[in-house]
């Protein structure tokens, strides 16, 4: 798939998985706002792609998802709240990430 399609199916839908190879795509035409190493699950996004901001995260189940935000205090603000509970699973608090849930 090519940028300019997943950014429309981004804007679209919730959420899109896509490949290792299209987020390594994407990355090199996005400029990186926040980057965060989960230690958990590969590292956390925050992408500008032309007037536009994604959250690029990577499952635990090792699927990479992209995420439209609104605004760069929602981008902040879900990477603020995954980082939370990467935090709290180092210690066996036994919590999971919803990567699927719905975007308020």
């Amino acid at each position: 798939m090519h940028i300019p399609k997943i950014i429309k199916q981004a804007r679209e839908k919730n959420y899109i998985a896509v490949s290792k190879e299209e987020v390594n795509e994407l990355l090199t035409n996005s400029k990186i706002l926040i980057e965060e190493n989960t230690y958990l699950s590969d590292k956390i996004r925050l992408l500008e792609y032309e007037s536009d901001m994604f959250i690029q995260e990577k499952t635990t189940n090792d699927e990479y998802l992209i995420r439209k935000v609104k605004t760069l205090k929602d981008g902040e603000d879900l990477i603020k709240k995954r980082l939370e509970i990467y935090n709290r699973m180092w210690d066996g608090c036994g919590c999971k990430v919803d990567y699927y849930e719905q975007n308020e």
